[in-house]
């Protein structure tokens, strides 16, 4: 799992979640998510900015909401079952692109730390690629897919 975040003027670096060993799955949970805000979001947020997030359980969680109240994080209300307009997931679908062209191989790799440590690297050789003006472009798109999205009354667009 990986957490990354975007605006017009920056691209964070990745930040590869840990699995939460406390949990009873060892999956991901709201522990993993705060430890890549606080590693990802806490160093380039500035008062006064938006921060959006789908509605994940690890997102909405009491937890996380207290986490961003302390840390003084204004969070854009999202309802649930709403279109996804989030630009990041079109940058998680370029990253996938990347890396497809890059790497065709990457099936192939198995679930070991080995492995692992590559996949990452690939993962950071991809992101990487994924420039600013494409991102910018992205995020400026924002009121004119909500607009679509208006006028579509919610159902598909062209974004």
């Amino acid at each position: 799992m990986v957490w990354a975040a975007i605006s017009l003027e920056i691209k964070t670096p990745l930040i590869f979640m840990v699995r939460d060993e406390e949990n009873k799955n060892h999956g991901y949970t709201v522990r993993s998510y705060i430890s890549a805000l606080d590693d990802g979001l806490l160093p380039i947020y500035q008062p006064g900015q938006s921060f959006q997030q789908d509605d994940a359980y690890i997102h909405i969680s009491k937890m996380t909401k207290e986490w961003h109240e302390e840390h003084g994080i204004w969070v854009i209300d999202w309802p649930p079952c709403s279109p996804d307009l989030n630009p990041i997931e079109q940058v998680w679908s370029a990253l996938k692109g990347e890396l497809d062209e890059l790497y065709h191989n990457l099936h192939e790799l198995r679930n070991n730390e080995a492995d692992k440590e590559i996949l990452i690297a690939r993962t950071k050789e991809a992101w990487e690629l994924i420039y600013q003006a494409q991102i910018r472009k992205l995020v400026a798109s924002i009121p004119a897919q909500l607009d679509a999205c208006q006028n579509a009354k919610g159902w598909y667009t062209k974004y």
